[in-house]
């Protein structure tokens, strides 16, 4: 029997996270180039990211009520990971993504995302997604534009985020429009 994950893209391998990643997690979120526009309290702790490890591995699907993460490997090291919460009822997901400082740049959360919103989209039937985010996160805001996503909404001070109140911004994309992207060859 086929399963959906884990997925392989041209340069990645997008898959459960292991409990032999759990040092590279702690690493690149407790990085203050990553974490800077991320919401994770710091610093993040061994056992946190022993707890996420755990109920992010085993799986083989993306399943509606349950937030995933899903682990970005280059090479067989792990660079980063991708978020998917699909609302229980189909149809929606949120998406977020974190890639290691010296992986940035290379084009593959780009990659890594493009393939996770092809999988929303194509197989799984969602007709539509969105990412929240800093204002700040620029280079986050780009990739979501890359990736065909336009800004919904912004509401000020309204994210609670590490003691103080930030602005969340949100970026989303339906499915009609992601078609028309990427048939626009985007």
């Amino acid at each position: 029997m086929d399963v959906p994950y884990p997925k392989r893209t041209e340069r990645l391998l997008l898959r459960p996270l292991h409990a032999e990643d759990v040092d590279a997690i702690l690493a690149y979120r407790n990085d203050p180039h990553v974490a800077e526009h991320q919401d994770w309290d710091l610093p993040v702790t061994r056992a946190r990211v022993e707890s996420a490890v755990e109920r992010s591995s085993g799986w083989t699907d993306i399943e509606p009520g349950r937030p995933m993460t899903i682990g970005i490997e280059r090479d067989g090291e792990l660079i980063g990971d991708l978020y998917v919460g699909l609302h229980e009822q189909g149809g929606v997901a949120e998406i977020g993504f974190t890639l290691r400082a010296e992986a940035q740049g290379q084009g593959y959360a780009h990659e890594a995302a493009s393939a996770l919103v092809a999988d929303l989209f194509g197989r799984l039937g969602c007709h539509r997604l969105f990412a929240q985010l800093s204002p700040e996160n620029a280079r986050s805001a780009r990739l979501l534009e890359r990736l065909g996503m336009h800004v919904e909404s912004l509401a000020p001070k309204s994210y609670w985020c590490r003691g103080a109140w930030d602005d969340n911004l949100v970026c989303a994309i339906s499915d009609d429009d992601w078609r028309a992207h990427v048939g626009a060859g985007c």
